[in-house]
């Protein structure tokens, strides 16, 4: 590995320790995994227990980080974890969660 490739992984593992900082993104994750599928957003907000507006922000900062997928099927969106990134940088992380 060089020193590139080093230094986008540890970027990548800052990002993943940023979204988990946040008590909410840190829910949307959880259930993710939890859940082992995609859910659609008003079925993950239920769950969570979020503020609509708020939740969407969290799920625009997930995406952003690559870590969450969203797919729109209609007027339905669907979240679903990216469990491959994270586990490539953090193996064993979302076992924690």
């Amino acid at each position: 590995m060089d020193i590139k490739q080093l230094d986008e992984k540890n970027e990548l593992k800052q990002r993943i320790f940023f979204a988990l900082s946040d008590p909410g993104r840190y829910k949307i994750i959880s259930m993710l995994y939890h859940v082992g599928h995609e859910m659609g957003c008003n079925e993950l907000n239920q769950h969570v227990e979020i503020d609509k507006s708020t939740m969407s922000y969290h799920l625009k900062t997930l995406r952003k980080i690559g870590i969450t997928n969203t797919r729109t099927q209609g007027r339905q969106k669907f979240v679903s974890l990216n469990q491959a990134t994270i586990e490539k940088v953090l193996p064993g992380l979302l076992e924690q969660l």
